[in-house]
């Protein structure tokens, strides 16, 4: 595999794993906030696909849908940026502007396009959850996937940066 596979397939599976653990990981901080149990909100992402009955009737199988669903939905989020990313290097040689700019889009979509026309659809709007959704999808999708895109595979075929020596 040539060497600029390689980074881009570093890149893309390590953003997709961070992406994707920090993003799980602050819905399950929102679900115990909120006393929600873990395996419920994971059955909240699979009743996208299932219906919300079949949903919360459903065991573990159903939870473990919903965490793969998560993760394949932010893989596609990943290969979505990493593509923009060949045409517009500007998300890679600023990758601060773009994490910023890539995580309110992906909110966007995610919320008022994909929820309102899967098995869940329309849901209650509040201005506040919605400050809070930007802010994680800033700051735990936009940035990271930018920031780790950047490092690895630079979109203007610079050479990918590598760790600075202890």
């Amino acid at each position: 595999m040539p060497d600029s596979s390689k980074c881009s397939l570093r890149a893309i599976l390590w953003a997709w794993l961070v992406a994707g653990c920090l993003d799980i990981s602050s819905a399950f901080v929102i679900w115990i906030w909120y006393k929600v149990p873990l395996t419920k909100g994971l059955k909240g992402i699979a009743a996208a696909l299932i219906g919300r009955e079949a949903a919360y009737k459903g065991g573990t199988e159903t939870a473990a849908l919903g965490l793969g669903l998560h993760f394949f939905i932010m893989l596609c989020v990943v290969l979505v940026f990493f593509i923009a990313s060949r045409y517009l290097p500007v998300l890679t040689q600023r990758p601060v502007l773009g994490g910023i700019i890539y995580g309110p889009i992906v909110y966007l979509i995610m919320y008022w396009v994909v929820v309102q026309l899967s098995r869940i659809g329309p849901r209650p709007h509040s201005w506040g959850n919605d400050g809070l959704a930007i802010a994680i999808h800033i700051c735990l999708i936009g940035l990271p996937i930018a920031l780790i895109v950047s490092r690895f595979a630079p979109a203007d075929g610079a050479a990918p940066t590598s760790p600075a020596a202890p």
